[in-house]
Protein backbone atom coordinates (compact mmCIF):
# COMPACT_ATOMS: atom_id res chain seq x y z
CA UNK A 1 0.00 0.00 0.00
CA UNK A 2 1.74 3.29 -1.10
CA UNK A 3 1.10 6.71 0.94
CA UNK A 4 2.15 9.95 -0.71
CA UNK A 5 4.99 12.50 0.19
CA UNK A 6 2.10 14.90 1.01
CA UNK A 7 -0.18 12.56 3.09
CA UNK A 8 2.50 10.89 4.91
CA UNK A 9 3.92 14.74 6.37
CA UNK A 10 0.29 15.19 7.43
CA UNK A 11 -0.15 12.50 9.22
CA UNK A 12 3.10 12.64 10.57
CA UNK A 13 2.63 16.39 11.91
CA UNK A 14 -0.79 15.24 13.44
CA UNK A 15 1.05 14.07 16.81
CA UNK A 16 4.17 14.79 19.25
CA UNK A 17 5.85 11.29 18.20
CA UNK A 18 4.90 11.49 14.46
CA UNK A 19 6.70 15.07 14.57
CA UNK A 20 10.30 13.67 16.03
CA UNK A 21 9.56 10.96 13.53
CA UNK A 22 9.66 13.25 10.76
CA UNK A 23 12.49 15.79 12.37
CA UNK A 24 14.85 12.79 12.30
CA UNK A 25 14.39 12.11 9.07
CA UNK A 26 14.40 15.03 7.30
CA UNK A 27 17.61 16.18 9.61
CA UNK A 28 19.09 13.39 8.31
CA UNK A 29 17.91 14.34 4.83
CA UNK A 30 15.95 10.99 4.06
CA UNK A 31 13.81 12.20 1.52
CA UNK A 32 10.29 11.05 1.82
CA UNK A 33 9.44 9.43 -1.16
CA UNK A 34 11.98 6.88 -0.73
CA UNK A 35 11.02 6.08 2.55
CA UNK A 36 8.84 2.79 2.97
CA UNK A 37 5.34 2.98 4.99
CA UNK A 38 7.01 0.07 7.39
CA UNK A 39 9.84 1.68 8.32
CA UNK A 40 7.86 4.79 8.95
CA UNK A 41 5.89 2.62 11.23
CA UNK A 42 8.58 1.35 12.78
CA UNK A 43 10.11 4.55 13.48
CA UNK A 44 6.52 5.11 15.18
CA UNK A 45 6.45 2.43 17.30
CA UNK A 46 9.82 2.64 18.50
CA UNK A 47 9.11 6.83 19.49
CA UNK A 48 5.73 5.65 21.00
CA UNK A 49 8.06 3.47 23.38
CA UNK A 50 10.63 5.61 23.95
CA UNK A 51 7.71 8.08 24.87
CA UNK A 52 5.83 6.07 27.44
CA UNK A 53 9.40 4.94 28.84
CA UNK A 54 10.35 8.06 29.44
CA UNK A 55 6.73 9.17 31.13
CA UNK A 56 5.13 10.99 28.32
CA UNK A 57 1.83 10.79 27.23
CA UNK A 58 2.01 9.27 23.65
CA UNK A 59 -0.92 10.26 21.27
CA UNK A 60 -0.36 7.76 18.53
CA UNK A 61 -1.16 8.52 15.18
CA UNK A 62 -2.69 6.10 12.63
CA UNK A 63 -0.62 5.65 8.64
CA UNK A 64 -3.02 4.16 6.83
Amino acid sequence: MSISNLQLERQLLESDAGQAVYDALIQANVDLRTVSLELVKDMLRAENRHRRLMGYSATRVCLS
